[in-house]
């Protein structure tokens, strides 16, 4: 699955993405960095969520950071998709711890070291406290999603770059 998260959705979830979806899993490979731009109500979120997943079942000790335009949107969208894939796989229960702001490998001892947070920042946080809401994040294998990332400011994706400079494998999102 690692080769190929396109047969991980289908054969883990039982379902058959999109096309333009399937596109994306396939691209997830070999391109480090994805931006996707697209309609409401497309299955952008799902494909996160898919993605997530992927990252987290199919890579030694991942660290991925989740982030949106406020704490309500990451809650109520990404990470409720997060939580429905999860609810539709026993695999995925078995492994993953799921809470509302940290999913973690339910290996002892891992539980610091191979997960997927949810950040967010202050209302009305200033530009370096927006920025810092990824910063922080060290290990070989990081993953960054930032759901809703026309609305983001320029520090966002600048933390997350720096964080990827010195990692085996790193992927934005």
């Amino acid at each position: 699955w690692r080769e190929s998260p396109l047969a991980m959705v289908r054969e883990l979830f039982g379902v058959a993405p999109d096309i333009w979806q399937a596109e994306v899993l396939e691209l997830f490979r070999t391109s480090p960095r994805i931006a996707l731009l697209a309609s409401k109500g497309v299955g952008k979120t799902c494909l996160l969520a898919w993605l997530v997943w992927s990252f987290m079942l199919t890579r030694p000790n991942p660290k991925i950071a989740c982030i949106s335009i406020d704490s309500n949107n990451l809650r109520d969208n990404l990470w409720s998709e997060l939580a429905l894939w999860r609810s539709k796989a026993p695999l995925l229960q078995q492994f993953f711890e799921f809470t509302k702001t940290k999913i973690f490998s339910k290996q002892p001892g891992y539980e610091d070291v191979w997960f997927c947070s949810a950040r967010s920042w202050k209302q009305n946080g200033t530009a370096q406290e927006q920025a810092a809401a990824l910063s922080g994040l060290h290990a070989d294998r990081i993953m960054f999603v930032i759901d809703e990332s026309g609305s983001m400011p320029d520090g966002i994706l600048a933390s997350a770059e720096a964080a990827l400079a010195s990692c085996v494998e790193g992927h934005i999102v």
